[in-house]
């Protein structure tokens, strides 16, 4: 009966590193890091845009796609393609007619931007912030010409004549904004810019507000 007590003692000594072990190997005290993705070109993508609506004296719709590259650090590149349609309503006075005129247009163009984010110097919501810099080039259609002799006058009392002519302009636009994260890759951009070509034609006032969505690829 004692030989039979002795494998036991001797069977429960050896038990605690059997589980020990069993439990080790299936990695519950020390548990497997997930992988961490590899970055490569299609991880530093993401695509997403701007839409805009405006309705009252000036109606305006604007669509803005844009596709950006994550370069060196946190700076992105961006590249994007802008599509507007406006309309303000009683713009221009006929004094021949006695009348006043709507002018509406559609408006395409491009821009290019940088954004940094400060994720690499702040690792909580401070880390969402960017600066942001950006040129655009835009052009439209006015269904009139300057003349001093025409009867038509504009807001700033330049004075026209029918006749199209084709009018581009350039905007310096800098500023900076916030990301806000929404789920997996998809997050929200809200941006207050200022522009630094805030001329006669600019399509701007300042400041300039956006609000975009994009997601990683």
């Amino acid at each position: 009966m004692k030989k039979y007590y002795v494998l036991i003692l001797l069977f429960l000594a050896f038990l605690p590193p059997i589980i020990i072990n069993a439990q080790d190997s299936a990695n519950i005290f020390h548990p497997t890091k997930p992988a961490v993705p590899k970055d490569n070109f299609w991880r530093r993508l993401s695509v997403g845009g701007n839409v805009g609506f405006q309705f009252g004296t000036v109606t305006g719709i604007m669509i803005s796609p844009e596709v950006r590259i994550r370069t060196i650090d946190q700076l992105y590149v961006g590249l994007g393609f802008t599509y507007e349609y406006f309309r303000y309503r009683d713009y221009y006075y006929d004094y021949k007619n006695n009348e006043y005129l709507d002018f509406s247009s559609n408006v395409y163009g491009g821009r290019i931007y940088l954004r940094y984010y400060l994720r690499s110097i702040f690792h909580s919501w401070v880390g969402n912030l960017f600066a942001h810099a950006e040129y655009e080039y835009l052009a439209y259609i006015q269904p009139y010409h300057y003349d001093p002799a025409g009867n038509i006058v504009d807001p700033y009392n330049n004075t026209l004549s029918p006749g199209q002519s084709t009018v581009s302009y350039n905007s310096i636009l800098i500023g900076g904004g916030y990301s806000q994260p929404i789920g997996g890759r998809v997050f929200m951009d809200l941006l207050i810019l200022f522009n630094l070509n805030d001329a006669y034609y600019s399509p701007y006032s300042n400041p300039v507000f956006r609000i975009g969505v994009g997601v990683g690829l």
